[in-house]
C-alpha cells in the first residue's frame, strides 16, 4: 500500500500572510490539527499545527479583554508560528516508510508532495486506519497466532494445513520472538470449522500461542 491510498486529497490550508485567527478558524471548523502553509498558493513553506497555536495564543490567566486577544490573534502571521521545511513524504512512497518517519521524527503529520506541489496530507490517524485495515481486524475471521521456525517453507507447511479446512486467509504478519531462531506470525482466517482447525493445528505440532 502506499501514500497515495491513504493521504487526505486536496487539503485544508492556509498562506504564510493569513492570520493566526484565520488558521484558528479553518482548525476548528474542518475538525482537524494540522494546517499545510503555503506560499503564493503554491509552494509549500511550513506546517501549522493545533500545539504551535496554542503555545503562541495568550494564557487564560492574561488580563487582556476578548476584543484585544482578538486583535492579537488577527496581527500574529501564520509565518510567524508555523514550524518551517516541515519533512514531506511523496504519494508514491510505501506507507510504512511514512509511518517510520512520523515515529522517528516525533510528528502528528506529513505534507505529502509531489514534483514540489502539494497533494494531500497523512496523519497519524491514516497510518493507523491503513495499519486496522491490512490486519482485516474489522471484517469477519478469527485470529492465530503461531511460533514457528525461522527458515524457509514452515509458513507454507501452516497454509497447506489450513487449505485442508477451506479456510480463506484474510491476513498474515509477523512479529519478533524471543528466540531468535523462531518468529511468530498472526493470521487472520474465515473459516467454518474453526474448532477443527485449532485442534488440527495443535496436532501437527505447530506451536499455537493464542486463538479467538
Amino acid at each position: 500500500m502506499n501514500v497515495a491510498k491513504r493521504m487526505k486529497r486536496n487539503p485544508v490550508f492556509v498562506e504564510e500572510g493569513d492570520s493566526m485567527k484565520k488558521a484558528m478558524d479553518l482548525l476548528k471548523e474542518h475538525e482537524i490539527r494540522h494546517l499545510p502553509v503555503l506560499k503564493d498558493g503554491e509552494r509549500l513553506v511550513g506546517i501549522l499545527s493545533e500545539r504551535d497555536i496554542k503555545q503562541a495564543s495568550p494564557s487564560p490567566a492574561t488580563a487582556l479583554e476578548i476584543r484585544e486577544i482578538y486583535y492579537l490573534l488577527d496581527k500574529v502571521k501564520v509565518k510567524q508560528i508555523m514550524t518551517r521545511r516541515p519533512y514531506t513524504v511523496s504519494s508514491s512512497a510505501p506507507i510504512e516508510e511514512a509511518a517510520l518517519i512520523i515515529r522517528e521524527k516525533k510528528i502528528g503529520c506529513l505534507p505529502v508532495v509531489d514534483d514540489g506541489k502539494l497533494v494531500g496530507i497523512l496523519t497519524e490517524t491514516d497510518i493507523i486506519d491503513s495499519f486496522i485495515e491490512a490486519m482485516g481486524v474489522t471484517g469477519p475471521g478469527y485470529r492465530i497466532e503461531i511460533a514457528l521456525a525461522n527458515k524457509p517453507g514452515m509458513l507454507f507447511e501452516v497454509l497447506k494445513l489450513l487449505k485442508d479446512f477451506d479456510a480463506n486467509i484474510v491476513s498474515v504478519a509477523t512479529s519478533p520472538h524471543d528466540d531468535p531462531g523462531r518468529k511468530v506470525f498472526i493470521l487472520r482466517i474465515e473459516t467454518r470449522n474453526y474448532k477443527m482447525v485449532k485442534a488440527a493445528i495443535k496436532k501437527s505440532g505447530f506451536d499455537l500461542l493464542s486463538a479467538d
